[in-house]
């Protein structure tokens, strides 16, 4: 394995593949990673492995993790500083999901001796979600560098090429990297034909929208 190798987290919408597409720019052998959660479609997972099929990624593994769930679909206990607070936090919220996700994909980053993740968080993830953040990634990568037999012959480094991006420039990148769209699923509500209505339907439609562009899932 060679320090040219990245492990990508994909989740089957437009930002984990732009984010896997610019590291192919950027001459990486690419292996992917895809997390199986409470709730999550068929659709998205489907996606998942037909974006990575088409990367040309060396390997695809998939996790599940049936015990997580979204903060909307959970019930909380008075007892919880997630209790009743459903005005404050996005509905689509996971407690310590990223924690759990990148110690995963550090384990088999470890386990394989690729250096390099990369997950496709953007501008407005770091706006909603305290676990997205620069900060965040920092402290766990040095964590990983501190507390690792693999950090004895490599060092691990978890990027973020999407994340002074908001969600127009990345689907500019998209066009500009020519990724497979039509590969990519982001309805949070239905998996047969996009809502158009969710938070991340009425994103997706209005970034492409502005950039005078059709969405090649807009005519499913």
């Amino acid at each position: 394995m060679t320090s040219r190798s990245a492990l990508i987290l994909l989740s089957g919408g437009i930002d984990s593949a732009v984010a896997l597409w610019k590291m192919k720019e950027m001459n990486y052998d690419i292996y992917t990673i895809t997390f199986n959660y409470n709730k999550r479609f068929v659709k998205e997972i489907e996606c998942c492995n037909k974006i990575s099929d088409v990367s040309g990624s060396i390997s695809h593994k998939t996790i599940n993790l049936n015990f997580l769930s979204e903060f909307e679909d959970e019930i909380y206990n008075e007892s919880s500083p997630l209790f009743n607070n459903k005005n404050n936090i996005p509905p689509n919220y996971i407690p310590s999901r990223n924690l759990i996700f990148y110690s995963i994909a550090l384990w088999w980053a470890e386990t394989l001796g690729i250096e390099t993740i990369v997950g496709g968080h953007n501008k407005n993830d770091i706006d909603s979600f305290p676990d997205s953040n620069t900060d965040f990634f920092h402290q766990l990568t040095n964590l990983a560098n501190d507390s690792t037999y693999g950090s004895r012959k490599i060092s691990y480094n978890i990027l973020m090429p999407l994340s002074k991006l908001n969600k127009k420039q990345v689907i500019e990148e998209a066009l500009r990297l020519n990724v497979p769209l039509n590969l990519t699923w982001s309805c949070e509500k239905q998996e047969d034909i996009p809502c158009q209505l969710c938070r991340s339907c009425k994103l997706r439609l209005d970034s492409f929208s502005i950039l005078g562009t059709q969405d090649p899932l807009s005519t499913i």
